[in-house]
């Protein structure tokens, strides 16, 4: 039986870990070790919003896995430098100078008379050419409303934890089917310090133990680790070890010798610059979105917070060194208006991109950036982490851990990892960009066949389902990223040769696209007209969060 657990790196996979086990399983005894001496970047980390597959089972986002802690809004937020996010734009990815397009959060809302569902909005792509793509998410999400007036999805009378509200119920429903999910964008150094003190230590003071010292040796024997020594000269036994050591991952890789598969057939880039950006005029450059601009050689995050924005510059040094990488990041802010650029201080990231062969090895296991990491593309660092905590609690149930519970572990997180990376790698995919070495490697790259399959949810599998069937709407999970992406990046898996020569009536078609549009025209209105007067994000943020 498991009883004590050892956690080894702190950091967000570390406290989250800690705090999820220290909440669902009281009876353990759990132990965090952390380096005194590793610095935090503190750059702002994005969340997703939910499950972008089927997978096996999930949390369905970072804010469920807050809801089961128990942690409010009001409380950690103002201590993490918080603020919500309904989406992520993406900027020149189909082309250089295509435009922008978003990915919002939630279901898709559909009118009762509007038979085509998903695949409406294609048709209407088809008859009507000049609709741009960014029209897509328009067309489905009211999320866009707000995102495009820079409103709050909340207002002062609507708070998003617990139920907390003043609304008469009509009002609420209103409020709600604005958005159906939302998440955050905060300091995850923060939120490790803020789970430590606030959560770990002040709720569990009897079964939790935090220690400050270095990781000297590993000894092994044929149960795993035998125990770790410590620089004092402690040595530290337990049940189970769990590696949160980040990319170097001490216990899986430097103990164990546990290979890593690298997805960079899949996923080009390894570095990332990474700084702080001071706010000019925070009420208009806090929006309630994250933004990925493509730009020559990789691509450029932008995450508001609520003091300041982070900013980053995702690239590959097999087409670009480090140095030249940072003026291209430098040329590329002061393309979108920041200033004193060269003032700022810039921290180099390296990335390894991919996941651990094997996720639990006798009595170890990883979780975090030491078991897999996608790159911060669609906001999936913290997103892997608490679903691979998700997956460790449900085999921690079971008790006695036997080598098919360690391999279900592996599978589970496995499946996750590459059913969160499939989005991302879809970006890469459907790119039309050839302005670079680097967007011209990554079109001729040649994708394997397992992205295709018609049984996966990889790059293309549905996507050639769905146009084969003729079915977008059947094809994709609603949940799913997949038809925003496709759409963003100029996919249709509807065409007009098949429909003329399936015997379809294009008269018919056309009328009723007509109507479809009119219909959902009209609901735009009345979205864009619900939200006139709510607040902007930062005037919410400044009245219910952070008011002190």
């Amino acid at each position: 039986m498991i009883r004590n657990i050892t956690i080894v790196g702190g950091g967000s996979a570390g406290w989250m870990t800690a705090t999820t086990l220290l909440n669902q399983f009281p009876d353990k005894k759990i132990t965090l070790v952390e380096s005194p001496n590793i610095s935090n970047v503190g750059v702002g980390e994005s969340t997703a919003a939910g499950p972008q597959h089927s997978g096996s089972g999930s949390f369905s986002g970072i804010i469920e896995w807050f809801k089961m802690i128990g942690i409010d809004d009001f409380d950690f937020m103002p201590q993490t430098d918080a603020v919500y996010k309904l989406s992520i734009a993406f900027e020149n990815w189909y082309r250089k100078d295509s435009g922008t397009f978003h990915f919002p959060f939630g279901q898709p809302r559909f009118l009762q008379e509007f038979p085509f569902g998903l695949t409406g909005w294609h048709l209407k792509k088809i008859l009507y050419p000049e609709t741009p793509v960014s029209d897509y998410a328009e067309w489905f999400y009211p999320a866009l409303a707000l995102v495009n007036q820079n409103k709050s999805l909340f207002t002062d009378n609507f708070s998003p934890s617990f139920g907390r509200t003043t609304l008469e119920q009509d009002e609420l429903n209103n409020a709600v089917q604005l958005c159906s999910t939302h998440t955050y964008q905060f300091d995850a150094s923060k939120l490790g310090i803020w789970l430590k003190d606030n959560y770990c230590k002040t709720k569990h003071p009897n079964n939790f133990t935090h220690i400050l010292a270095e990781v000297k040796e590993i000894p092994l024997n044929d149960n795993g680790i035998k125990h770790l020594v410590l620089d004092d000269g402690r040595r530290l036994e337990a049940d189970l070890f769990i590696d949160c050591t980040g990319f170097k991952s001490l216990l899986l890789t430097e103990a164990f010798g546990v290979s890593f598969v690298n997805i960079n057939d899949y996923i080009p880039n390894n570095y990332a610059w990474a700084t702080k950006i001071p706010y000019k005029d925070p009420e208009t450059q806090i929006v309630n979105y994250t933004k990925c601009t493509a730009i020559e050689n990789g691509w450029i995050w932008e995450i508001p917070l609520w003091s300041r924005m982070g900013s980053g510059y995702v690239f590959s040094d097999k087409f670009i060194s480090t140095q030249a990488a940072l003026r291209e990041f430098k040329q590329g802010l002061r393309r979108k208006g920041y200033e004193n650029v060269e003032a700022l201080e810039y921290h180099l990231i390296p990335m390894r991109c991919g996941i651990q062969s094997k996720l639990w090895v006798k009595n170890t296991c990883a979780i975090g950036l030491a078991a897999g990491f996608i790159e911060p593309l669609q906001s999936n660092g913290l997103h892997c982490t608490h679903q691979f905590i998700f997956n460790l609690c449900c085999t921690l149930e079971r008790g006695h851990i036997s080598e098919w519970d360690r391999k279900e572990f592996t599978t589970k997180c496995h499946d996750d990892f590459y059913g969160f990376a499939a989005p991302v790698v879809m970006c890469y995919g459907l790119t039309h960009r050839d302005d670079t070495e680097y967007w011209r490697e990554i079109i001729s790259r040649e994708w394997s066949p397992d992205l295709f399959s018609s049984t996966s949810d990889g790059l293309s599998g549905k996507f050639h389902q769905a146009y084969r069937e003729k079915n977008f709407n059947k094809q994709f999970n609603t949940y799913s990223p997949a038809h925003c992406m496709a759409a963003g990046m100029n996919w249709n898996p509807t065409d007009i040769h098949s429909i003329k020569y399936s015997g379809g009536n294009m008269e018919s078609i056309k009328k009723m696209t007509k109507f479809n549009i009119q219909q959902i025209e009209e609901r735009k209105k009345n979205w864009n007209e619900q939200i006139k007067d709510f607040p902007s994000p930062y005037q919410y943020l400044k009245s219910n969060i952070h008011n002190d």
